[in-house]
């Protein structure tokens, strides 16, 4: 077992979420790195991959709601405008009022960005798998179903 001590984590005191937390939060912050470094090659942050992946996975053939991608995601309204601004100046998505209410704007994803996210996928997803790789697939599937059944408790509140 790993010494969280040079973390400021003390290990055996009967205090196992501080244990829990501050590892997810560990993990978290090399994963978050690691992955951020892998993206830079292709011209994005992880942030505006995930709201590339928001539009691709959930538009219907008008699109989706601006307001619509930001609930699959974690980030602030202002955040959302200056993600898709920036995504648009880079021509990877196209905004356009929607047809009879044009307070709403409607997302669509590029020939560009499908082409790029049709590109680094099996590399993405080969990177998350060396993350892990370290891990048996039973403990993977243990870590994942803990996870999810945590994260379930704390959306119920």
């Amino acid at each position: 077992m790993m010494n969280l001590e040079k973390y400021g984590i003390i290990q055996g005191r009967e205090k196992p979420y501080e244990e829990a937390l501050y590892s997810i939060a560990l993990i978290y912050n090399i994963c978050n790195n690691d992955i951020s470094k892998f993206l830079k090659d292709y011209g994005l942050t992880i942030g505006k991959l995930n709201v590339l992946v928001a539009i691709r996975t959930h538009s219907g053939p008008e699109g989706i709601s601006q307001v619509d991608v930001s609930k699959h995601l974690i980030v602030t309204p202002a955040n959302m405008t200056k993600l898709i601004d920036k995504l648009e100046k880079e021509k990877l998505v196209t905004r356009s009022p929607l047809e009879g209410d044009r307070r709403v704007n409607m997302l669509k994803v590029t020939k560009r960005a499908e082409e790029l996210l049709d590109g680094l996928w099996p590399k993405y997803n080969e990177k998350m798998k060396q993350m892990m790789g370290k891990l048996s697939i039973s403990d993977q599937k243990e870590i994942a179903s803990k996870l999810i059944k945590w994260l379930g408790v704390l959306l119920d509140n």
